[in-house]
């Protein structure tokens, strides 16, 4: 089931509109703010931890961080 985080923490992006996480898959499916969603697969459970919890001041670095530029995550395109 996906979580989303910002329903505590309003995202406050310039690139992002929403983001939803799934601890128990390490997956996030994030919505940019041109309407583009991305599933990703492969998160570190840190990562997932931080999100989940409220460790994260900036979901925009967290997405850069955590699922763009790690390569260990892999990218789907949703729409």
């Amino acid at each position: 089931m996906f979580f989303t985080p910002s329903t505590r923490n309003p995202i406050k992006s310039s690139a992002l509109d929403n983001i939803e996480v799934n601890q128990a898959t390490n997956q996030a499916i994030v919505t940019f703010d041109d309407n583009k969603k991305y599933l990703y697969s492969g998160i570190c459970e840190d990562a997932m931890f931080d999100i989940i919890f409220g460790q994260v001041k900036s979901f925009g670095k967290w997405v850069n961080a955590s699922c763009i530029k790690d390569s260990d995550v892999s990218a789907f395109k949703l729409a």
